[in-house]
Order: structure tokens, then C-alpha cells, then sequence
């Protein structure tokens, strides 16, 4: 009997030593979970699971326990010692991921839910993107209390046609539904149910509300969403409710307007008109500035400004991506030492996986003599060796500097990452943020990161706070920092006094 069991039970060792683990049993846990154990174990081999068990107060928790026989020379089973990891964290982040990926109103899969689908198979989809026409005029009209069935009563319908196995259905947006097909036998079916089915406004009557859609169609795997989102655009454009996306139609478009945003970007590099702009992230009790977030901004030849946004997709491509980042730290890291001011830069894996940027990142943070500059790390999927993001962590550190998370509880977002980022900061996804008012999921989701994040010393960073109500629903609820449009836009470093 050892501490930390008494910790998570809640018994003293009086209470415990001596009783059998019936008293820490779940009565929820199957009776085959137990004859599973005892017959593995009897047996003499070596069972591991997650178990659910019960503490003093009634309530759960989780423990990974691996029960190992103690056997003598002659094989005869003396006793058993089990191993317990606790694993409340681990639980608690996949039920909160499922909470995220799932769309309140309709109980679908949601975007998060659809995009970790496409990421885990090449295969040749077809996607039907149906959204509802004037589905505001149906919340004017009827309210939004109606507006909200409608959605769940479409989503039945949608459902009762899709009797096939691989033919997933999707919420996405406010009023939109994907159905995404992965048998290419089923591809001439559901080509027919569009036309015979999801256009015909019959079959879409709720409460004598005619419900009709614009439809969007597209094949294949890469850029499967955009397309279908392409084709629903053209759909509206052309009037026609219904079309199908090819590459045909608008491929050369794309390419010279790609085209034109790298020669932009290769200009401004060249040219070094490569800026970084800054945002102000507040104290969310004194709402007094404590540093800024640097974000790239591209001058073009006419001195307009381009946001990130409209270029890094190219630049990331490029090869002179690098370039573009070693400009954007020297610029970074000159104004935070000429005005004493902590910054944040924004780094990708594609970045720290740089043995020469990183080595670049190195000299500059030993030369630096201002305050501590965090770096923001973007946790997703493009994360292959957690080694590289360890070393660059533990490289940083040792200058000073702190490491904030980036667009944490997106679809991918898991709480054990945590531990290799060794984060002191974690920003949370706007997409959460700035729901907060309507969205009591979103609440939940928030509520729980906080807790998690003031448990393990780690400050939460509240983005997209863009009014004064959001940004006392994020104080309410325990967030350390706030940074959004209530609180001032991206601007140049002139305009916050960073430079004379």
C-alpha cells in the first residue's frame, strides 16, 4: 500500500490493508471483466487493461493496472502484485475530444471528425455538400428555437436515406451537411439520390416548412473539401442547386493566381519588405499589456498590406520558407531588445526540423540580452519525431525562453502531448472562443482545459476575444490571458511604441 493509492481512493491505509479489491470495485465494471483477470492470472500469465474502479466517495476513476503471478521454482503461484497507472487525464481528454468532434445540435460528426477521416485514407471519395437555402429566413421567420429542430429533423431524414455501410453523414457549419462515400460502387446510387432525392423538396418538409438545398459535389481525395466547397459556390452562382466539381473548371485560374502570390512573396523577401506586425496579449485581471504576439505581414509593391493568411500556404511550399523565418526573427528579436518587451514567434515542425534554423534561432537567443521570448509551436499531425520538438524545447529553455501551445482543442489536441511540449503556455483555438456566448460545449471544453492547464502550472491563453461579453466568460472561467480585437488588432511596431 503506497501513497498515491490512498490519494486517488480516498482510504487511509487502516481502511485498506487487509480488505480485499472488492472494496474498490465498480459495480458498473461486467462480470466478464473479472473472470477475464482471474482466468489470465490463474493461469499464470500476465494481464494489463484499463479497469474502472470505485473511490471511498462513490465516485470513478480510471487506472491502466498490469497484475503479475509470483510464481516459485516449481511453477506453484505464490501471489499477485498489480501495477496501477492513473489515467483520468488520458480518459477525460478522449471524452472531451468527443464532445468537441460532435456537433450539439444534431448529435453528427462534425468538421474535426471529418478531416481526421480524409487524413487517414487516399482513397477516392465522393463528397455531396448539401446546405440548407435561406435557412436565416427560416431563424427570422420562426425563431431559432424551430431553426434548430429543422436542422435535427433534417439530419434524420438525410440519415434514413443512407443505408449503406462506408456512406458517412456530417455536420458542418451552421446549416450545412456532408455525405462522404467511400465505395465507388455506390458513387452512380448516390449520384441518382441527388437528383431523384435530396433535390426534390417533398421529401423535406418540417412542420410545414419546404426545406430545399444547393448542392456541391466532388470526387477524389486530394483537396476533397475545398472542392466540394467550390462546386456549392458555383451551384449558388449558376442557380442551378446542383454541381459537380471538376478540375477543369478553374485549375488554370488557381495557377496563375498562385502564381502571383509567390512572385509577391519572393518580391517582398528579396526586397525585405517582410514585416512583423504585433498583437497584444492582456493580463485577464489587470488587463495590462504583457507581451505581444509577432505575426508575418507581407508590403507589397504598392505598400498594401497582405495578412499570413493569403501567402504562407505558398511561402510553406517555397523554398526560400527559411528565408522568409530567419527574416522574421531578426526583425523579432531586434524590437523586443530595443523595447524591453517580451514577444512571441510563431514556429512550424518544418521549422524546428531545420538543423541550420535552429542553429540561427540558437546564436540569436545567445546574443539576446532583452526579456524572454516565447515560442509558439503549433501541435498537429505533421508532428513525425517528437526527438526534434524535445531537443528544440529543451535548447530554448535553456536560454530562458518559454514554449506556448498554439490552436490547442482542435480535433487533433490531446492532453498527453502536453508532457513532450513542456508547455508553459497553452492558446486556445478561436474556433472555441468565439462560440463561447452560444455554445455551451464549447464552455465545457474550456472549463476543462483550464483545469487541467492550472493543475500542471501551465497559463491559459484565451484568443479571439473580440468583445467585452466574451472576454468576461473567458475571466469567469479562469483564464490567465486574453488577447483579440477587444483588445487591440495586429499592428505595426510604431503603432504600440515597440519603435521610434
Amino acid at each position: 500500500m503506497n501513497d498515491k493509492f490512498c490519494d486517488i481512493t480516498g482510504y487511509s491505509r487502516e481502511e485498506l490493508i487487509g480488505r480485499t479489491h472488492a472494496i474498490i470495485k465498480d459495480a458498473k465494471n461486467p462480470i466478464s471483466l473479472y473472470k477475464d483477470i482471474w482466468t489470465t492470472i490463474s493461469n499464470g500469465k500476465v494481464w494489463s487493461g484499463i479497469v474502472k474502479n470505485r473511490k471511498k466517495d462513490g465516485s470513478s476513476y480510471y487506472v491502466n493496472s498490469t497484475i503479475y503471478p509470483i510464481k516459485e521454482d516449481n511453477g506453484k503461484i505464490l501471489e499477485y502484485i498489480s501495477i496501477r497507472q492513473d489515467v483520468m487525464e488520458f480518459i477525460r481528454s478522449q471524452k472531451l475530444l468527443e464532445v468537441y468532434s460532435t456537433d450539439s445540435k444534431t448529435q453528427l460528426p462534425n468538421r474535426q471528425k471529418l478531416n481526421e477521416r480524409l487524413k487517414i485514407s487516399m482513397d477516392a471519395f465522393m463528397s455531396i455538400l448539401l446546405d440548407i437555402k435561406d435557412f436565416s429566413i427560416i431563424n427570422e421567420l420562426y425563431g431559432e428555437s424551430m431553426g434548430d429542430k429543422v436542422l435535427f429533423e433534417i439530419a434524420l431524414k438525410l440519415k434514413s436515406y443512407l443505408t449503406n455501410e462506408g456512406v458517412n453523414l456530417y455536420k458542418l457549419d451552421s446549416d450545412s451537411y456532408l455525405i462522404l462515400v467511400d465505395d465507388k460502387k455506390l458513387f452512380s446510387k448516390y449520384d441518382s439520390l441527388i437528383e431523384f432525392t435530396f433535390l426534390c423538396e417533398d421529401n423535406f418538409i418540417i412542420n410545414d416548412i419546404v426545406v430545399s438545398f444547393n448542392i456541391g459535389v466532388a470526387y477524389g481525395s486530394d483537396a476533397l473539401l475545398s472542392n466540394s466547397f467550390s462546386a456549392l459556390k458555383e451551384a449558388k452562382k449558376t442557380k442551378n442547386r446542383f454541381f459537380v466539381y471538376s478540375d477543369k473548371n478553374n485549375t488554370k485560374e488557381l495557377y496563375q493566381e498562385n502564381l502571383k502570390k509567390f512572385d509577391d512573396f519572393k518580391d517582398a523577401l528579396i526586397n525585405n519588405r517582410i514585416e512583423p506586425f504585433f498583437q497584444p496579449i492582456v493580463d485577464a485581471q489587470s488587463e495590462e499589456v504583457v507581451k505581444y504576439e509577432s505575426l508575418a505581414r507581407i508590403i507589397d509593391r504598392d505598400g498594401k498590406i497582405i495578412a499570413v493568411a493569403d501567402f504562407l500556404g505558398i511561402a510553406e511550399k517555397s523554398s526560400f520558407f527559411e528565408n522568409f523565418t530567419r527574416q522574421m526573427i531578426q526583425k523579432i528579436f531586434a524590437i523586443s531588445s530595443s523595447s524591453n518587451k517580451e514577444v512571441t514567434i510563431n514556429l512550424t515542425y518544418e521549422n524546428i526540423s531545420s538543423k541550420e534554423l535552429v542553429r540561427y534561432i540558437e546564436n540569436r537567443l545567445k546574443a539576446h540580452k532583452g526579456p524572454k521570448i516565447t515560442f509558439e509551436l503549433l501541435e498537429s499531425e505533421e508532428i513525425s519525431d517528437y526527438s526534434v520538438l524535445e531537443n528544440f524545447v529543451d535548447m530554448v529553455k535553456g536560454y530562458g525562453s518559454l514554449i506556448a501551445i498554439d490552436d490547442f482543442g482542435t480535433g487533433y489536441s490531446n492532453f498527453v502531448h502536453l508532457i513532450k511540449f513542456k508547455a508553459d503556455f497553452i492558446k486556445i483555438d478561436g474556433s472555441i472562443i468565439s462560440n463561447l456566448e452560444h455554445d455551451e460545449n464549447n464552455k465545457l471544453i474550456l472549463s476543462i482545459l483550464i483545469e487541467y492547464a492550472k493543475k500542471n502550472n501551465i497559463k491559459i491563453i484565451a484568443e479571439y476575444v473580440s468583445s467585452p461579453e466574451i472576454a468576461k466568460i473567458v475571466k469567469e472561467l479562469g483564464v490567465d490571458l486574453l488577447q483579440g480585437y477587444h483588445y487591440g488588432k495586429a499592428e505595426n511596431a510604431k503603432y504600440y511604441n515597440l519603435i521610434a
